[in-house]
């Protein structure tokens, strides 16, 4: 007995008779219940053929063969299947055979690994202007995190630098992690704060302007309960009072706790977290005594995110964010010369930017390759 029509009809469905006695049904539901289904069109590149035509000249016998049109892309491919490989590398970490066998699957269109290459390239080309933009606002920002992890390019080692805010992102490729190149991506004149892990190439930037990330830390403390009874017990403490300031912190974010309690109540922890570091600083185990002296050193940048509204006590933002990078480098293993090093950091600091401000990726590529192409400006990254 049906109860209805067959389930690939769209629109109202209403059953014909009665499920228990079978008797016809009519009239309507003032509330049906909603099944909705997405589908995606069956997608087929298109093909423009241009005919260049070559004529000769009756006067000197000179051929001139028509040139293409403005605009129109000296390769095989149009300028939203190359945004399309470069989205495909660089935000979804793909290789170009994956990239070759994926577009062929989804639109018919093959393309040659060195094709791949090619409008990674020209993507890059593309990608200059808005990404020096991103470096040159950068530095002007308030609050800026700051990481660094291991790179390879052509088997050599290298460092990939991300420098983030709230709205940006920045990503370098360079053969040292030392100041310098802390400096180059700040500016020397850094002003601003910054949050970051204890390395020495961030030694520069006043610890009045810097938040140390309490995760790094925390991780310390826990490392010292692995090394002998004093150093545990000294561990063991620090550890209970992160955790309790973390609670804290937590409870300011979620506004249950006003910051001026916050601030009120971190002055007696502060004072235990100082009086146990410097308690280890006279550690027995010289390893736990020379982190403890380097945290001290440190101890304004331990509190910034106390005093200042909009720090956060880690650099999770910053971990976070080049977590994909490195996730890539272990299925990449890094780059085979300067020019692939150019349109990964290019790459990464467009997507994680337009990630961040939620913009749409290949939309914007798009725009960018074309208005490449037509000799016109990229879309700034600095406005939605």
């Amino acid at each position: 007995m049906k109860h209805g029509p067959r389930a690939e009809e769209a629109g109202a469905v209403t059953p014909e008779a009665c499920r228990r006695r079978g008797t016809a049904l009519a009239g309507n539901d003032p509330d049906p219940h909603r099944h909705q289904v997405v589908e995606i069109p069956r997608a087929k590149a298109t093909v423009e053929e241009f005919q260049l035509h070559a004529l000769k000249c009756d006067r000197c016998g000179i051929s001139t063969r028509a040139t293409l049109p403005p605009g129109v892309p000296t390769s095989s491919f149009g300028p939203r299947l190359q945004a399309l490989v470069a989205v495909l590398s660089g935000a979804y970490r793909l290789s170009k055979r994956a990239i070759d066998e994926l577009v062929g699957d989804a639109f018919g269109v093959p393309i040659a690994l060195g094709s791949v290459s090619n409008l990674e390239q020209a993507t890059s080309e593309a990608l200059a202007a808005p990404v020096e933009e991103i470096a040159q606002a950068l530095p002007k920002e308030s609050i800026v995190h700051m990481d660094e992890t291991g790179w390879l390019e052509q088997s050599k080692r290298a460092w990939l630098w991300i420098a983030v805010t709230a709205r940006m992102a920045l990503f370098a490729i360079r053969h040292s992690r030392g100041a310098h190149v802390a400096k180059e991506l700040l500016g020397s004149a850094f002003s601003r704060i910054l949050i970051s892990d204890r390395w020495t190439a961030y030694a520069w930037v006043d610890t009045q302007r810097r938040q140390l990330c309490w995760a790094h830390l925390l991780r310390q403390f826990l490392g010292f309960q692995t090394h002998g009874a004093e150093a545990s017990a000294i561990g063991r403490a620090l550890e209970l009072l992160t955790e309790t300031m973390f609670h804290l912190w937590h409870r300011v974010r979620d506004g249950t706790m006003t910051r001026r309690e916050f601030q009120k109540r971190m002055g007696p922890l502060r004072n235990y977290v100082i009086a146990h570091l410097r308690e280890g600083a006279g550690c027995s185990l010289r390893a736990v005594a020379g982190r403890c002296r380097e945290i001290l050193e440190l101890e304004p940048a331990l509190w910034t995110f106390v005093d200042v509204e909009g720090v956060e006590p880690t650099n999770n933002e910053g971990e976070q964010r080049i977590r994909h990078a490195v996730m890539w480098r272990k299925t990449s293993f890094g780059t085979d010369s300067p020019n692939g090093s150019r349109f990964v950091e290019r790459i990464l600091t467009v997507v994680t930017t337009l990630r961040i401000q939620k913009r749409n990726v290949l939309d914007y590529l798009t725009d960018a390759c074309e208005a490449n192409l037509h000799g016109r400006p990229a879309p700034s990254l600095l406005t939605a």
